[in-house]
Parts: structure tokens; C-alpha cells; sequence
């Protein structure tokens, strides 16, 4: 993953083009991938560099439906960057505004309207990756719009269709998995909390508990499943495996903190 702003020298793109040759995939964003002149891609993503995007804002079109959101032009506060498709698909595109707003050139209170003219690719997928033609995350850093979200999600579900680790946690939930060689066994961690904004610091005032966390898990190791169950309590939980060698339990209750045990046989 090369977020925004990820200058590719040679040592560095040998190392990741034997990575997508192995069938590793990368997702970059903004001017990652660019070698350190930041004239040229120096990996290979499926496009060219055309230069700096002139427009900002712009607008991104999505080419698929963005999670919970409705299909339509979604406002980039962020840098954005113009390419050419070479190969692969473009999975949206991007469209410039009819002029940047200035003292000259003034509309609206914060951004011109979009022309919806398809200006470009915005987001492409290659045999390589994807790549998303904005600095999303730092924009996601500073603004939190979800749009942004909604991308990286639906990139990382075309670059890892079955992942190791998913569960229906809140957006403010963290969850880790920690392996225990010596007593062969996993230990997942889930975290919930709803921090308030004072002033510049969040503080975590009440703790909102949760029901019915649902966990699918796919473990690396050959080895079966023995139980599952959670600790400190040693309530032991039901689980099914899928055909895959998948795993699904759920966690009935969280608060703040719980964690669930897998042991292996």
C-alpha cells in the first residue's frame, strides 16, 4: 500500500515488481508510485502520468456503487492527478469543475459545480493493482469525507477478495489478532469506544456497549479449529467452519474490551 505521497526509486520498484509478479497486488494513491522526479510512474500500474490535475476541487464518478452511498459526482477537496489508461479498467472516472474558484472566477461557498465531462480515469484497476488518482487518505485525515472510505473499500475488496479478518464492528472498533505459537492458539481483540471531541483532545467519557459482533476469520494455519471461546470468562462459543477452512463465531457482548480465543487442535 503506497498512500499519497510514496516516491519509487529503482531498489524499490524491483522490489515491488517482484511482489506483483509473485501475485501480490498494490494499491496507490495521489503521486505514489511516481519515481522521485515525480515526471513518470515508476511502477506499473496500467497508466501514464499526464501531469498535475490543474482543477481543485474536482469530482470523482464512480464506475460501481459506493457502499451505502448513491452513484453520483463526489466532490475531491484533495490534489489529483491526471493519467492515461493503458491497461486494465477504469473503475471511475474524473470530472473538472467549469473553473477553479477564485476572485476572478467565483461561485458557491466553497467549490464550482462539475461539468460531467469524463475527464480521465480516476481510479483504475491493472493487472498490478489499483490505483486512485487523489491523496485520499490524508484527505480522509483532514475532512473524514466518505467517499474517500468508500474507495480504499472497494479497492481493497477487488485486491483481496477473501480476507483473513472481518467483522461488524462500528467504524470507531479495533480488532487485532495475535498468535501464541507455544500454546497454539490465536487471541482476537476487539475494541469499542465513542471518544467526545474537548477542544483538541477526544476523551472517552462513556463507554457504549455492543451486542452481537459477528466474526469471519480465515487463519493461516492448516491446522483445525478445537474451540473457541471467550477470555476471561472461558464461555465457550459455537463457530462453524466453511468450506473454504473459514471460520464465523459471534462475540454477544463487548464492552469497551473482550477478546475470544481460538485454540487449535
Amino acid at each position: 500500500m503506497l498512500p499519497d505521497e510514496v516516491p519509487v526509486w529503482p531498489e524499490l520498484a524491483d522490489a515491488i515488481g517482484s511482489f506483483t509478479a509473485g501475485g501480490g497486488k498494490v494499491l496507490a494513491t495521489g503521486r505514489s508510485g511516481l519515481n522521485p522526479a515525480g515526471d513518470a510512474f515508476a511502477l506499473n500500474l496500467g497508466i501514464s502520468w499526464l501531469g498535475a490535475n490543474p482543477y481543485r476541487p474536482s469530482y470523482f464518478k464512480p464506475h460501481f456503487t459506493p457502499g451505502a452511498l448513491l452513484p453520483a459526482s463526489y466532490v475531491m477537496y484533495g490534489a489529483g492527478q491526471l493519467v492515461e489508461l493503458l491497461e486494465g479498467q477504469s473503475l471511475g472516472h474524473l470530472e473538472n469543475p467549469y473553473f477553479n474558484r477564485d476572485v476572478f472566477t467565483f461561485c458557491s461557498h466553497q467549490h464550482t459545480p462539475g461539468a460531467q465531462e469524463d475527464n480521465g480515469p480516476g481510479m483504475v484497476e491493472s493487472s498490478s493493482g489499483i490505483y486512485i488518482a487523489w491523496d485520499v487518505f490524508s484527505e480522509y485525515a483532514d475532512a473524514g469525507h466518505l467517499i474517500l472510505k468508500e474507495m480504499v473499500l472497494h479497492a481493497l475488496s477487488r485486491l483481496l477478495p477473501l480476507p483473513s479478518l472481518r467483522t461488524t464492528l462500528p467504524a470507531r472498533g479495533i480488532t487485532t489478532l495475535q498468535y501464541q505459537q507455544a500454546e497454539q492458539r490465536y487471541v482476537h481483540h476487539l475494541l469499542y469506544a465513542a471518544p467526545a471531541l474537548k477542544g483538541r483532545i477526544e476523551v472517552i467519557e462513556d463507554i457504549v456497549p455492543l451486542r452481537d459482533i459477528s466474526v469471519s476469520l480465515r487463519l493461516p494455519s492448516s491446522d483445525p479449529v478445537h474451540r473457541v471461546y471467550l477470555a476471561p470468562s472461558m464461555t465457550e462459543l459455537p463457530f462453524t467452519v466453511s468450506s473454504g477452512g473459514g471460520i464465523t463465531y459471534t462475540i454477544p457482548y463487548l464492552e469497551n474490551h473482550q477478546m475470544a480465543v481460538i485454540e487449535l487442535v
